[in-house]
């Protein structure tokens, strides 16, 4: 994670589920598409890589109700600082790297049988190692699951928000190919959410820069986006559009 990502984070801690909490419905929708993705039963153990406050986490502990607590991996303490005391959740300070290079171990015996990187992979530089490194700590029977935003997407952001998206993210096959490469049966698959929001609220998610993309941007050059987006939608009072998502896969092979 880069310097600037990392402040990106710290900034947004405390304000971050306020943020995304914008439509309730969304967060328990997205927990259960990844409970069905990666075929989640109680008695898995679950690593929850760049889970932030534990947002969509919590939301995948209440449908799932683990046996053991789901380690919540982060490397941004403020992120973490807002995960609620829960026996259902396991806090860890630690960057994907550092927990898949052993610098940091695992605080629980035994191996993870599954491993969820929501909307992380792309702030890690050395992909190909951490998902060697996170394939090597899974079971016999164990499975990871990357969802990511395809470099193409629908939120309604400025022209050049938009541009620098596509640049920076990576494209979902290129994580299929080295989760392949570690050795996994890897698949990617595409999952739509249909996303209602409030434009003066959608404004304020801007003006705070609620993507790390916004962070690109000077105050100036972002003020100029945002008005951008104003004229855009100046006859719509709601925001609606859809949120694909890829959701990419892999799987120990059997034997």
């Amino acid at each position: 994670m880069s310097e600037q990502t990392a402040q990106h984070y710290a900034r947004l801690a405390s304000t971050y589920d306020e943020l995304w909490t914008y439509d309730p419905d969304h967060i328990r929708q997205f927990s259960r598409a990844m409970i069905d993705a990666l075929r989640l039963i109680p008695s898995d153990a679950i690593a929850d890589i760049g889970c932030g406050t534990g947002l969509y986490t919590r939301a995948l502990c209440e449908d799932l109700r683990p046996a053991r607590p789901v380690l919540c991996v982060d490397p941004t303490p403020a992120m973490l600082d807002q995960l609620p005391a829960s026996p259902g959740l396991r806090p860890l300070l630690a960057s994907a790297e550092d927990l898949a290079s052993g610098h940091v171990g695992l605080p629980t015996a035994g191996p993870l049988d599954a491993v969820i990187m929501k909307e992380s992979i792309h702030h890690v530089p050395d992909r190909r190692g951490v998902v060697a490194g996170l394939t090597s700590m899974l079971s016999r029977h164990g499975r990871i699951l990357v969802v990511m935003l395809p470099t193409t997407i629908s939120h309604p952001l400025f022209r050049a928000a938009h541009d620098r998206f596509e640049e920076l993210q990576p494209e979902p096959d290129e994580i299929a190919d080295l989760l392949a490469a570690a050795g996994l049966r890897a698949s990617v698959s595409y999952r739509t959410f249909h996303v209602t929001v409030d434009r003066a609220r959608y404004v304020h998610m801007l003006e705070s820069r609620y993507m790390s993309v916004l962070d690109e941007f000077s105050e100036s050059e972002l003020a100029a986006g945002i008005e951008q987006f104003r004229r855009a939608y100046r006859d719509d009072p709601v925001i609606r559009f859809d949120d694909h998502f890829a959701f990419v896969t892999g799987w120990v092979r059997p034997g």
